[in-house]
C-alpha cells in the first residue's frame, strides 16, 4: 500500500494520468502514514514543457497546481522550496496574478533553469 501511495502522488507530481484520476488518487493516499515524495525543478519544469507543446492542457495548469499544493506528503528540497512554492502558489491563484498561458509557462521555465 505504501509503495502505491507514493506511486499515486508521484503520478500527480508527474502528472501522468488523467487529472481527475491523478487528484483523486493523491487526495486518497496523502491521508494515509508514510514517506513523502519530491517536487522538484525538473518535474515542474516537465510539466510547463508538455502544457506548451499541448500535451497537458494549459488551462488545467491551476487545478494541478493547487492539487499539489495542498498535499501534506509533498516535499521540496530547501534550495528550491521559495521558488517552487511561488510558483505553485501563483499557479494555482490566476485571479490573483496573471492569467495561466503558454507564455506564462515559458516565463516559469526561464525561472527554474
Amino acid at each position: 500500500m505504501e509503495s502505491e501511495a507514493g506511486d499515486a502522488l508521484s503520478s500527480l507530481i508527474r502528472w501522468v494520468d488523467p487529472l481527475d484520476t491523478a487528484i483523486e488518487a493523491a487526495n486518497r493516499c496523502d491521508l494515509s502514514e508514510g514517506p513523502s515524495v519530491s517536487l522538484d525543478r525538473p518535474a515542474v519544469r516537465s510539466v510547463l514543457h508538455r502544457c506548451i507543446s499541448g500535451e497537458l492542457d494549459v488551462q488545467e495548469l491551476p487545478r494541478w497546481a493547487g492539487a499539489v499544493h495542498m498535499l501534506d506528503r509533498v516535499e521540496i528540497e530547501e534550495q528550491d522550496i521559495e521558488l517552487l512554492t511561488q510558483f505553485l502558489f501563483e499557479a494555482s491563484t490566476p485571479e490573483l496574478f496573471v492569467p495561466v498561458t503558454v507564455d506564462v509557462c515559458r516565463r516559469w521555465i526561464d525561472r527554474l533553469e
